[in-house]
């Protein structure tokens, strides 16, 4: 008996993890639908009737996919430590072969390589975001729908040996480590109002809803947008101020308390511009919490972004033709697609300081930036600087510069304040 590991590719701009497709534990699997193999044997088919008695894991990932990128490293680890047994890892991507060529000459996959460019397994799957995982028993049947990072060494074990997975299944709504869990926005959110004359099955054409988030727990914190959409759960009033403004929190001066507590925001609109979202998104929680804000430029300590040594920097343009994504946590960043500006800002966010872009480069990368695992997330400054002169190239030096910041206060206290003048 073998065990088989696929992993799927969208080629989508969403990085949430989601289904919805509706199969179920227990459940037939949709038929494998490839146009080509790479890194296989001549002539060796994937379907169905070709692996039956095998066990078979479905990842779905892609090259442009942060969290999707970051897991290949586990599944690598995973297929080196089954080599010798009957196990088989094969990877799907939705992309083209040049891209994933080019992609596995820089960073290898442990696995055959399957090319579903017309998307037709993914959608069979009913999977619209990534990674996602699939686990089907050797008896053919759906035995589990979870997350890469949750499958491990004993879970393949109970897969060879026809056990029931002890495997922490996915809720509904989804998992990903740093992004935020939904499906739908009126799954999540439901509706407004709900009249009684039928039409509260219809889709909304625009709405805006701020509620208290179900608990102030960190986990599913995060963000996720669509064409005229955006969503935002588990925040606080201040972390969602630098998304209705379009900058950086660390960029943000508060001369009043901010409401306490976690609140989930989101927009829909029939309006295809992102900053219109934001536009209402702004004017929503202007409302909501009384709130006055102002555009200043101030003389500011930065850190400056160069590349004073062109020679020296150590970044790969990237191979990637979809979208752009990142994943950060306690131990550095990894992105994918980026462009040095976003790197800028995502270490505004660790030094707590504006960070310039001087560098001069226009190209988009694929980056990796790692220190020790912090408890904070927050290391020391020092040890960002050093982190990003030994493996970007890059320096990081301090300089006084005029900086735009967004001033917010409670809007009563502001006029209050104006009264009295």
């Amino acid at each position: 008996m073998g065990l088989l590991i696929i992993a799927l590719g969208l080629t989508s701009a969403e990085l949430v993890w989601s289904q919805e497709g509706g199969l179920n534990i227990g459940d037939l699997p949709p038929p494998l639908g490839l146009e080509k193999i790479l890194q296989a044997p001549d002539g060796k088919k994937v379907e169905w009737g070709a692996l039956k008695g095998k066990v078979v894991v479905l990842e779905f990932w892609a090259t442009w996919c942060g969290p999707c990128v970051a897991a290949i490293p586990h599944l690598n680890e995973l297929a080196d430590k089954f080599k010798d047994q009957p196990v088989q890892f094969i990877a799907v991507t939705a992309e083209g072969e040049k891209t994933i060529a080019t992609f596995l000459d820089r960073k290898p996959i442990n696995a055959w390589i399957g090319l579903d460019t017309d998307k037709s397994m993914f959608k069979a799957y009913g999977v619209d975001s990534i990674p996602h995982t699939v686990i089907v028993d050797k008896k053919g049947k759906i035995a589990a729908i979870t997350h890469p990072t949750y499958l491990t060494e004993a879970i393949l074990k109970e897969a060879l040996a026809g056990k029931k997975l002890s495997l922490a299944q996915v809720p509904s709504g989804g998992i990903s480590s740093g992004e935020v869990p939904y499906r739908d926005f009126r799954d999540r959110f439901g509706r407004a109002f709900n009249p009684d004359d039928g039409s509260q099955n219809l889709p909304s054409l625009f709405q805006v809803v701020i509620r208290p988030a179900a608990t102030n727990a960190e986990i599913g914190r995060g963000m996720s947008s669509k064409t005229g959409s955006l969503t935002i759960t588990r925040s606080s009033v201040f972390d969602v101020l630098g998304t209705c403004y379009d900058i950086n929190p660390v960029r943000i001066i508060t001369n009043s308390a901010m409401p306490e507590g976690k609140f989930d925001f989101a927009v829909i609109t029939p309006d295809q511009s992102e900053p219109n979202v934001h536009k209402w998104l702004r004017e929503a929680v202007e409302s909501t919490f009384d709130l006055s804000t102002r555009r200043e430029t101030r003389d500011t300590t930065t850190y400056i972004l160069s590349a004073p040594k062109p020679d020296k920097v150590r970044l790969t343009e990237t191979v990637s033709t979809g979208g752009s994504s990142s994943r950060s946590g306690p131990y550095g960043m990894i992105g994918i697609n980026e462009s040095i500006g976003s790197l800028a800002s995502y270490l505004e966010g660790k030094l707590g300081k504006p960070v310039m872009d001087e560098t001069g480069l226009t190209n988009h990368y694929d980056l990796e930036l790692m220190w020790k695992e912090q408890p904070d997330e927050r290391p020391p400054a020092e040890t960002i600087v050093r982190a990003v002169q030994e493996q970007l190239g890059l320096e990081l030096t301090t300089a006084t510069r005029p900086v735009e910041v967004v001033v917010v206060e409670v809007a009563s206290k502001s006029k209050s304040k104006e009264a009295k003048k």
